[in-house]
Protein backbone atom coordinates (compact mmCIF):
# COMPACT_ATOMS: atom_id res chain seq x y z
CA UNK A 1 0.00 0.00 0.00
CA UNK A 2 1.37 3.44 -1.35
CA UNK A 3 2.41 6.13 1.48
CA UNK A 4 -0.92 8.46 1.65
CA UNK A 5 0.06 12.25 0.83
CA UNK A 6 -0.66 15.35 2.98
CA UNK A 7 -3.08 15.86 1.18
CA UNK A 8 -4.37 12.47 1.52
CA UNK A 9 -4.57 12.45 5.50
CA UNK A 10 -6.22 15.79 5.44
CA UNK A 11 -8.95 14.35 2.94
CA UNK A 12 -9.15 11.76 5.39
CA UNK A 13 -10.05 13.73 8.06
CA UNK A 14 -12.34 15.93 6.74
CA UNK A 15 -14.55 13.08 6.06
CA UNK A 16 -14.45 10.97 8.59
CA UNK A 17 -14.87 14.36 11.32
CA UNK A 18 -18.53 14.88 12.84
CA UNK A 19 -19.08 16.88 15.21
CA UNK A 20 -19.55 14.42 17.92
CA UNK A 21 -15.53 14.34 17.83
CA UNK A 22 -15.05 18.06 19.26
CA UNK A 23 -14.83 18.90 22.27
CA UNK A 24 -17.44 20.90 23.63
CA UNK A 25 -14.85 24.15 24.39
CA UNK A 26 -13.64 24.28 20.55
CA UNK A 27 -17.52 23.95 19.43
CA UNK A 28 -18.14 26.83 22.12
CA UNK A 29 -14.61 28.92 20.49
CA UNK A 30 -16.36 28.47 17.10
CA UNK A 31 -19.57 30.63 18.07
CA UNK A 32 -17.84 33.57 19.37
CA UNK A 33 -15.69 33.20 16.06
CA UNK A 34 -19.10 33.43 14.33
CA UNK A 35 -20.27 36.17 16.35
CA UNK A 36 -17.06 37.80 16.52
CA UNK A 37 -16.75 37.62 12.49
CA UNK A 38 -20.18 38.64 11.88
CA UNK A 39 -19.60 41.87 13.45
CA UNK A 40 -16.36 42.32 11.87
CA UNK A 41 -18.64 42.23 8.50
CA UNK A 42 -21.22 44.77 9.64
CA UNK A 43 -18.72 47.05 10.44
CA UNK A 44 -16.91 45.98 7.00
CA UNK A 45 -20.07 46.92 4.96
CA UNK A 46 -19.86 50.54 6.38
CA UNK A 47 -16.85 50.91 5.01
CA UNK A 48 -16.11 53.09 1.38
CA UNK A 49 -14.54 49.64 0.46
CA UNK A 50 -17.01 47.34 1.48
CA UNK A 51 -19.57 49.57 -0.05
CA UNK A 52 -17.44 48.66 -3.27
CA UNK A 53 -17.17 45.26 -2.86
CA UNK A 54 -21.44 45.22 -2.68
CA UNK A 55 -22.35 47.47 -5.41
CA UNK A 56 -19.60 45.75 -7.77
CA UNK A 57 -20.79 41.91 -6.88
CA UNK A 58 -24.26 42.89 -7.22
CA UNK A 59 -23.95 44.12 -10.76
CA UNK A 60 -22.78 41.10 -11.76
CA UNK A 61 -26.26 39.84 -11.72
CA UNK A 62 -25.65 36.09 -10.43
CA UNK A 63 -27.43 33.00 -9.73
CA UNK A 64 -29.40 33.14 -6.31
CA UNK A 65 -27.82 30.85 -3.73
CA UNK A 66 -26.38 33.18 -0.78
CA UNK A 67 -26.86 36.16 1.01
CA UNK A 68 -24.34 39.24 1.15
CA UNK A 69 -23.68 39.79 4.77
CA UNK A 70 -25.66 42.05 5.94
CA UNK A 71 -27.94 43.51 2.99
CA UNK A 72 -29.28 39.82 2.66
CA UNK A 73 -29.27 40.36 -1.16
CA UNK A 74 -28.65 36.91 -3.17
CA UNK A 75 -25.99 35.92 -5.28
CA UNK A 76 -23.93 32.41 -5.93
CA UNK A 77 -22.08 31.15 -3.46
CA UNK A 78 -18.71 31.68 -4.38
CA UNK A 79 -19.34 35.45 -4.83
CA UNK A 80 -21.22 35.48 -1.39
CA UNK A 81 -17.71 33.96 0.00
CA UNK A 82 -15.64 36.36 -2.28
CA UNK A 83 -17.47 39.96 -0.94
CA UNK A 84 -18.34 38.52 2.98
CA UNK A 85 -14.86 37.43 3.37
CA UNK A 86 -13.30 40.42 1.84
CA UNK A 87 -15.82 42.53 4.08
CA UNK A 88 -14.92 40.74 7.17
CA UNK A 89 -11.28 42.47 7.20
CA UNK A 90 -12.07 45.76 5.72
CA UNK A 91 -11.15 47.07 9.25
CA UNK A 92 -8.73 44.28 10.82
CA UNK A 93 -11.42 43.55 12.95
CA UNK A 94 -11.32 39.83 12.54
CA UNK A 95 -9.93 36.74 14.56
CA UNK A 96 -6.92 35.04 14.34
CA UNK A 97 -5.26 31.54 15.65
CA UNK A 98 -2.04 29.51 15.62
CA UNK A 99 -1.33 30.51 12.59
CA UNK A 100 -3.04 32.92 10.71
CA UNK A 101 -6.51 34.84 10.46
CA UNK A 102 -8.50 31.83 9.52
CA UNK A 103 -12.13 32.95 10.98
CA UNK A 104 -12.69 35.82 8.12
CA UNK A 105 -12.79 32.76 5.24
CA UNK A 106 -13.95 30.06 7.89
CA UNK A 107 -17.60 31.44 9.00
CA UNK A 108 -18.28 32.88 5.49
CA UNK A 109 -17.51 29.87 3.59
CA UNK A 110 -19.47 27.37 5.99
CA UNK A 111 -22.21 30.01 6.00
CA UNK A 112 -22.64 30.45 2.53
CA UNK A 113 -22.63 26.52 1.79
CA UNK A 114 -24.80 25.67 4.54
CA UNK A 115 -27.53 28.29 3.25
CA UNK A 116 -27.42 27.15 -0.45
CA UNK A 117 -27.28 23.74 0.65
CA UNK A 118 -29.81 24.28 3.75
CA UNK A 119 -27.51 22.19 6.24
CA UNK A 120 -28.18 21.91 9.99
CA UNK A 121 -25.76 24.21 12.81
CA UNK A 122 -24.20 21.02 13.50
CA UNK A 123 -22.92 20.74 10.07
CA UNK A 124 -21.68 24.12 10.19
CA UNK A 125 -19.79 23.78 13.14
CA UNK A 126 -17.53 21.01 12.19
CA UNK A 127 -16.99 22.56 8.77
CA UNK A 128 -15.91 26.08 10.30
CA UNK A 129 -13.73 24.20 12.65
CA UNK A 130 -12.55 22.03 9.75
CA UNK A 131 -11.69 24.98 7.96
CA UNK A 132 -9.69 26.82 11.26
CA UNK A 133 -7.56 23.91 11.77
CA UNK A 134 -6.76 22.96 8.51
CA UNK A 135 -6.12 26.49 7.57
CA UNK A 136 -3.90 26.99 10.83
CA UNK A 137 -2.04 24.00 10.43
CA UNK A 138 -1.08 25.19 6.89
CA UNK A 139 -0.10 28.22 8.03
CA UNK A 140 2.56 26.83 11.05
CA UNK A 141 3.88 24.95 7.88
CA UNK A 142 5.24 28.01 6.74
CA UNK A 143 5.65 30.06 9.78
CA UNK A 144 9.29 30.56 8.87
CA UNK A 145 8.85 32.40 5.57
CA UNK A 146 8.83 35.60 3.61
CA UNK A 147 4.75 35.82 4.42
CA UNK A 148 2.75 36.78 8.55
CA UNK A 149 -0.04 37.56 9.49
CA UNK A 150 -3.23 38.28 6.89
CA UNK A 151 -0.13 37.99 4.27
CA UNK A 152 -0.78 33.86 4.62
CA UNK A 153 -3.68 34.69 2.78
CA UNK A 154 -3.11 30.80 0.65
CA UNK A 155 -4.11 29.54 4.05
CA UNK A 156 -8.11 30.56 2.94
CA UNK A 157 -7.32 28.09 -0.30
CA UNK A 158 -6.95 24.90 1.71
CA UNK A 159 -9.46 25.88 4.54
CA UNK A 160 -12.01 26.76 1.23
CA UNK A 161 -11.19 23.53 -0.19
CA UNK A 162 -11.72 21.59 3.06
CA UNK A 163 -14.79 23.25 4.50
CA UNK A 164 -16.92 23.41 0.99
CA UNK A 165 -15.79 19.68 0.55
CA UNK A 166 -17.08 18.39 3.80
CA UNK A 167 -20.50 20.39 3.36
CA UNK A 168 -20.53 19.19 -0.27
CA UNK A 169 -20.54 15.87 0.46
CA UNK A 170 -17.05 14.73 -1.61
CA UNK A 171 -15.18 11.31 -0.47
CA UNK A 172 -11.72 11.45 0.01
CA UNK A 173 -10.09 11.11 -3.58
CA UNK A 174 -12.27 14.14 -4.39
CA UNK A 175 -11.20 16.84 -1.41
CA UNK A 176 -7.41 15.31 -2.21
CA UNK A 177 -7.95 16.78 -5.73
CA UNK A 178 -9.83 20.36 -3.78
CA UNK A 179 -6.81 20.84 -2.38
CA UNK A 180 -4.05 20.03 -5.12
CA UNK A 181 -6.44 22.13 -7.24
CA UNK A 182 -6.35 24.85 -4.62
CA UNK A 183 -3.13 25.34 -4.08
CA UNK A 184 -1.49 24.79 -7.16
CA UNK A 185 -2.97 28.80 -7.39
CA UNK A 186 -1.13 29.10 -4.37
CA UNK A 187 -1.88 33.26 -3.56
CA UNK A 188 1.25 35.86 -2.27
CA UNK A 189 -0.26 38.93 -1.33
CA UNK A 190 2.27 41.96 -2.37
CA UNK A 191 2.81 44.09 0.81
CA UNK A 192 2.33 47.68 -1.00
CA UNK A 193 -1.08 46.17 -2.28
CA UNK A 194 -1.87 44.98 1.40
CA UNK A 195 -0.53 48.13 3.13
CA UNK A 196 -2.83 51.06 2.57
CA UNK A 197 -5.76 51.06 -0.51
CA UNK A 198 -8.36 48.80 -0.77
CA UNK A 199 -6.68 46.20 -2.61
CA UNK A 200 -5.77 45.19 0.89
CA UNK A 201 -9.58 43.53 1.46
CA UNK A 202 -8.98 41.02 -1.55
CA UNK A 203 -6.54 39.63 0.42
CA UNK A 204 -8.58 37.01 2.48
CA UNK A 205 -12.48 37.11 -0.59
CA UNK A 206 -10.27 35.84 -3.48
CA UNK A 207 -8.35 33.17 -2.03
CA UNK A 208 -11.61 31.94 -0.16
CA UNK A 209 -13.76 31.88 -3.36
CA UNK A 210 -10.69 30.01 -5.27
CA UNK A 211 -11.00 27.30 -2.57
CA UNK A 212 -14.56 26.78 -2.88
CA UNK A 213 -14.37 26.80 -6.21
CA UNK A 214 -11.91 24.10 -6.08
CA UNK A 215 -14.22 22.08 -4.42
CA UNK A 216 -16.94 22.29 -7.11
CA UNK A 217 -14.27 21.76 -9.81
CA UNK A 218 -13.08 18.11 -7.94
CA UNK A 219 -16.75 17.54 -7.00
CA UNK A 220 -16.79 17.12 -11.17
CA UNK A 221 -13.58 15.48 -11.42
CA UNK A 222 -11.10 17.42 -12.03
CA UNK A 223 -7.68 16.60 -10.55
CA UNK A 224 -4.98 18.35 -8.67
CA UNK A 225 -1.89 17.25 -7.24
CA UNK A 226 -1.92 14.56 -4.39
CA UNK A 227 1.41 15.48 -2.84
CA UNK A 228 0.86 19.65 -3.29
CA UNK A 229 1.79 19.96 -0.14
CA UNK A 230 5.36 18.04 0.34
CA UNK A 231 6.73 18.02 -3.18
CA UNK A 232 10.07 19.04 -3.49
CA UNK A 233 8.76 21.48 -6.27
CA UNK A 234 5.15 21.88 -3.97
CA UNK A 235 3.56 24.01 -1.72
CA UNK A 236 5.92 24.40 1.80
CA UNK A 237 9.31 24.34 0.11
CA UNK A 238 7.97 27.29 -2.63
CA UNK A 239 6.33 29.08 -0.09
CA UNK A 240 8.64 29.00 3.24
CA UNK A 241 11.81 29.08 4.13
CA UNK A 242 12.20 26.42 6.40
CA UNK A 243 9.29 24.65 5.70
CA UNK A 244 7.57 22.54 8.49
CA UNK A 245 5.47 20.17 6.27
CA UNK A 246 4.65 17.78 8.70
CA UNK A 247 2.40 20.31 10.51
CA UNK A 248 -0.28 20.07 7.79
CA UNK A 249 -1.46 16.98 9.79
CA UNK A 250 0.58 16.98 13.26
CA UNK A 251 -2.52 15.43 15.69
CA UNK A 252 -5.60 16.07 13.73
CA UNK A 253 -8.37 15.53 16.13
CA UNK A 254 -6.07 15.29 19.40
CA UNK A 255 -4.76 18.92 19.27
CA UNK A 256 -7.27 21.30 18.01
CA UNK A 257 -5.66 25.20 16.95
CA UNK A 258 -9.32 26.60 17.46
CA UNK A 259 -7.95 26.71 20.90
CA UNK A 260 -5.95 29.50 20.20
CA UNK A 261 -8.29 31.79 18.77
CA UNK A 262 -7.25 35.34 19.45
CA UNK A 263 -10.83 37.59 19.33
CA UNK A 264 -10.49 41.33 18.71
CA UNK A 265 -12.63 43.62 20.72
CA UNK A 266 -11.41 46.79 18.40
CA UNK A 267 -10.97 47.37 15.26
CA UNK A 268 -6.65 47.13 14.39
CA UNK A 269 -4.18 44.50 13.91
CA UNK A 270 -3.38 42.31 16.80
CA UNK A 271 -0.83 44.66 18.65
CA UNK A 272 -3.45 47.27 18.61
CA UNK A 273 -5.75 45.19 21.59
CA UNK A 274 -2.97 45.48 24.52
CA UNK A 275 -2.75 49.37 23.51
CA UNK A 276 -6.13 49.72 23.53
CA UNK A 277 -6.30 48.01 26.50
CA UNK A 278 -3.81 50.75 28.19
CA UNK A 279 -5.81 53.54 26.90
CA UNK A 280 -8.97 52.46 28.33
CA UNK A 281 -7.53 51.72 31.78
CA UNK A 282 -5.78 55.10 31.91
CA UNK A 283 -9.43 56.62 31.18
CA UNK A 284 -11.12 54.72 33.91
CA UNK A 285 -8.76 56.24 36.18
CA UNK A 286 -9.27 59.68 34.76
CA UNK A 287 -12.24 59.76 33.13
CA UNK A 288 -12.08 63.62 32.10
CA UNK A 289 -8.30 63.44 30.66
CA UNK A 290 -7.92 66.19 28.49
CA UNK A 291 -6.19 65.73 25.47
CA UNK A 292 -4.95 69.26 24.83
CA UNK A 293 -3.24 68.87 27.97
CA UNK A 294 -0.90 66.37 27.34
CA UNK A 295 2.53 66.66 26.36
CA UNK A 296 3.72 63.19 25.38
CA UNK A 297 2.60 59.70 24.52
CA UNK A 298 5.39 56.84 25.59
CA UNK A 299 4.04 53.42 24.12
CA UNK A 300 5.98 50.64 25.10
CA UNK A 301 5.57 48.03 22.50
CA UNK A 302 7.29 44.90 21.27
CA UNK A 303 9.82 44.84 18.27
CA UNK A 304 7.19 43.10 15.80
CA UNK A 305 4.76 46.15 16.70
CA UNK A 306 6.98 48.58 15.62
CA UNK A 307 8.45 47.40 12.23
CA UNK A 308 4.32 46.95 11.22
CA UNK A 309 4.03 50.51 12.83
CA UNK A 310 6.74 51.66 10.56
CA UNK A 311 4.99 49.83 7.48
CA UNK A 312 2.18 51.75 7.81
CA UNK A 313 3.98 55.37 8.44
CA UNK A 314 4.16 56.67 4.79
CA UNK A 315 -0.01 55.53 4.16
CA UNK A 316 -1.28 57.24 7.60
CA UNK A 317 -0.66 60.67 6.20
CA UNK A 318 -3.66 63.24 6.26
CA UNK A 319 -2.17 63.92 2.38
CA UNK A 320 -2.58 59.94 1.20
CA UNK A 321 -5.63 59.95 3.40
CA UNK A 322 -7.41 62.81 1.50
CA UNK A 323 -6.42 60.67 -1.45
CA UNK A 324 -7.53 56.99 -1.27
CA UNK A 325 -9.97 57.37 1.20
CA UNK A 326 -9.19 54.51 2.50
CA UNK A 327 -8.53 53.57 6.58
CA UNK A 328 -6.60 50.49 5.96
CA UNK A 329 -3.64 51.59 7.04
CA UNK A 330 -4.55 53.24 10.14
CA UNK A 331 -5.89 49.55 11.72
CA UNK A 332 -2.30 49.70 12.07
CA UNK A 333 -1.17 53.32 13.17
CA UNK A 334 0.09 53.02 16.85
CA UNK A 335 -0.27 57.12 17.00
CA UNK A 336 -3.62 57.20 15.13
CA UNK A 337 -5.44 54.88 17.58
CA UNK A 338 -4.01 56.11 20.64
CA UNK A 339 -4.91 59.97 19.93
CA UNK A 340 -8.36 58.73 18.56
CA UNK A 341 -8.60 56.84 21.35
CA UNK A 342 -7.82 59.53 24.15
CA UNK A 343 -10.12 62.07 22.39
CA UNK A 344 -12.90 59.92 21.62
CA UNK A 345 -12.40 57.77 24.71
CA UNK A 346 -13.53 54.75 22.29
CA UNK A 347 -11.69 52.32 20.16
CA UNK A 348 -14.68 51.31 17.52
CA UNK A 349 -15.47 51.34 13.87
CA UNK A 350 -16.46 55.09 14.24
CA UNK A 351 -13.22 56.03 14.51
CA UNK A 352 -11.99 54.43 11.00
CA UNK A 353 -15.14 56.66 9.12
CA UNK A 354 -13.85 59.17 6.15
CA UNK A 355 -14.65 62.50 8.19
CA UNK A 356 -13.07 60.71 11.42
CA UNK A 357 -10.08 59.71 9.70
CA UNK A 358 -9.36 63.49 7.98
CA UNK A 359 -9.71 65.13 11.32
CA UNK A 360 -6.55 67.67 12.08
CA UNK A 361 -6.68 67.81 15.63
CA UNK A 362 -6.17 63.84 15.74
CA UNK A 363 -3.23 64.14 14.05
CA UNK A 364 -1.69 66.33 15.33
CA UNK A 365 -2.05 64.54 19.04
CA UNK A 366 -0.46 61.55 17.29
CA UNK A 367 2.61 63.24 16.59
CA UNK A 368 3.30 63.69 20.46
CA UNK A 369 3.13 59.45 20.45
CA UNK A 370 6.56 58.05 20.67
CA UNK A 371 7.30 53.93 20.47
CA UNK A 372 9.41 52.63 22.53
CA UNK A 373 10.85 48.90 21.17
CA UNK A 374 10.21 47.60 24.93
CA UNK A 375 12.31 44.26 25.62
CA UNK A 376 10.40 42.82 28.21
CA UNK A 377 7.02 43.26 26.04
CA UNK A 378 8.98 41.34 23.20
CA UNK A 379 10.04 39.12 25.85
CA UNK A 380 5.92 38.39 27.49
CA UNK A 381 5.63 36.93 24.33
CA UNK A 382 7.76 34.83 23.83
CA UNK A 383 7.36 33.65 27.70
CA UNK A 384 3.84 32.26 26.46
CA UNK A 385 5.88 29.71 24.34
CA UNK A 386 6.34 27.17 27.47
CA UNK A 387 2.64 27.19 28.32
CA UNK A 388 2.34 26.20 24.27
CA UNK A 389 5.05 23.38 25.22
CA UNK A 390 7.62 24.10 22.18
CA UNK A 391 10.56 22.02 22.02
CA UNK A 392 13.47 23.55 20.13
CA UNK A 393 13.84 24.92 17.02
CA UNK A 394 16.21 22.16 15.92
CA UNK A 395 13.93 19.73 17.05
CA UNK A 396 11.11 20.98 15.32
CA UNK A 397 12.45 21.30 11.97
CA UNK A 398 13.54 17.63 12.10
CA UNK A 399 10.04 17.21 12.82
CA UNK A 400 10.39 16.02 16.67
CA UNK A 401 7.14 17.31 17.40
CA UNK A 402 3.17 16.97 17.64
CA UNK A 403 0.72 19.94 18.34
CA UNK A 404 -1.05 16.93 20.51
CA UNK A 405 2.19 17.66 23.15
CA UNK A 406 1.61 21.27 22.95
CA UNK A 407 -1.25 22.04 25.40
CA UNK A 408 -3.10 24.36 23.31
CA UNK A 409 -6.33 24.49 25.50
CA UNK A 410 -3.71 26.06 27.83
CA UNK A 411 -2.14 28.59 26.08
CA UNK A 412 -1.58 32.58 27.07
CA UNK A 413 -1.12 34.65 24.36
CA UNK A 414 -1.58 37.90 23.14
CA UNK A 415 0.32 41.00 22.42
CA UNK A 416 1.00 43.03 25.02
CA UNK A 417 1.87 46.67 25.70
CA UNK A 418 2.65 49.75 28.13
CA UNK A 419 1.41 53.15 28.27
CA UNK A 420 2.95 56.29 29.72
CA UNK A 421 0.86 60.02 29.22
CA UNK A 422 2.93 62.65 30.77
CA UNK A 423 0.89 66.18 30.84
CA UNK A 424 2.32 69.26 30.93
CA UNK A 425 1.67 70.03 34.44
CA UNK A 426 3.81 67.36 35.25
CA UNK A 427 1.22 64.48 35.85
CA UNK A 428 2.08 61.20 34.56
CA UNK A 429 -0.48 58.44 33.62
CA UNK A 430 0.24 54.85 33.25
CA UNK A 431 -1.16 51.47 32.62
CA UNK A 432 -0.37 48.32 31.21
CA UNK A 433 -1.58 44.84 29.82
CA UNK A 434 0.20 41.74 29.51
CA UNK A 435 -2.60 39.45 27.81
CA UNK A 436 -5.21 41.92 26.00
CA UNK A 437 -9.04 41.05 26.52
CA UNK A 438 -9.85 38.59 24.41
CA UNK A 439 -6.66 36.75 23.80
CA UNK A 440 -6.17 33.25 25.43
CA UNK A 441 -5.85 33.32 28.99
CA UNK A 442 -7.53 36.75 28.88
CA UNK A 443 -11.13 35.72 27.23
CA UNK A 444 -14.69 37.85 27.06
CA UNK A 445 -17.38 36.44 25.00
CA UNK A 446 -18.30 38.23 22.20
CA UNK A 447 -21.89 39.10 23.25
CA UNK A 448 -21.02 42.98 23.66
CA UNK A 449 -19.17 43.25 20.71
CA UNK A 450 -22.10 41.91 18.10
CA UNK A 451 -24.60 43.97 19.75
CA UNK A 452 -22.33 46.70 19.33
CA UNK A 453 -22.00 46.32 15.42
CA UNK A 454 -25.66 44.83 15.34
CA UNK A 455 -26.95 48.36 16.93
CA UNK A 456 -24.66 50.44 14.56
CA UNK A 457 -26.40 49.29 11.45
CA UNK A 458 -29.60 49.46 13.43
CA UNK A 459 -30.93 45.95 13.72
CA UNK A 460 -33.58 46.26 16.39
CA UNK A 461 -32.76 44.80 19.94
CA UNK A 462 -34.95 42.05 19.65
CA UNK A 463 -33.27 40.65 17.05
CA UNK A 464 -29.88 40.92 18.16
CA UNK A 465 -30.95 39.54 21.10
CA UNK A 466 -32.14 36.04 19.12
CA UNK A 467 -29.46 36.12 17.08
CA UNK A 468 -27.16 35.48 20.20
CA UNK A 469 -29.36 32.75 21.41
CA UNK A 470 -29.12 30.85 17.66
CA UNK A 471 -25.55 31.12 17.63
CA UNK A 472 -25.43 29.59 21.55
CA UNK A 473 -27.41 26.62 20.39
CA UNK A 474 -26.69 26.44 16.85
CA UNK A 475 -26.18 22.67 17.01
CA UNK A 476 -30.10 22.66 17.49
CA UNK A 477 -30.65 24.09 14.14
CA UNK A 478 -32.18 22.26 11.68
CA UNK A 479 -31.70 24.29 8.56
CA UNK A 480 -29.09 27.39 8.94
CA UNK A 481 -31.23 29.40 6.96
CA UNK A 482 -33.08 30.56 10.14
CA UNK A 483 -30.25 31.81 11.62
CA UNK A 484 -28.68 33.80 8.35
CA UNK A 485 -32.24 35.72 8.19
CA UNK A 486 -31.10 36.95 11.92
CA UNK A 487 -27.75 38.13 10.27
CA UNK A 488 -29.21 39.74 7.61
CA UNK A 489 -31.60 43.05 7.22
CA UNK A 490 -34.45 40.83 4.88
Amino acid sequence: MEKMTLAEKVAHFAVNLNYEAIPQRVVKRAKEQMLGIIAAIYAGSETLPGKIITKTVTEWGEREEASLIPSGLKTSVRTAVLANSSIAIALDYDDYLLSGHTGNSAVPISLALGEYLEKSGKEIIVAQILANEIAGRLGTSVFVGPQNGQCWSYIHLIGGAVAAGKLLGLDEPQITNAIGIALSQSTFPILRGFMGPHSKLLTTGIPAQLGVQAAYFAKNGFTGAADIIENPIGFCNMMADIPLQFMVTSALGEAWVTDTICYKLYPGCAYIDGIADCILKILEKDPSLNPGGIEEISVYTSILTSVMNDLALPYASLDYLRKEKSPVALNFSIPYNVAVMLIDKELTPKQFTEERILDPKVHELAKKVRIVNDISTSMDILEALPSINIPSLKDIIKGKFSLKDANLEKVKVGFGAKVKIKMKNGKVLRAAQKTPLGSPGNYVPLENKYRQEAIAINFPEGKIQNTIKLVDSLEELSNIRELISQFTVS
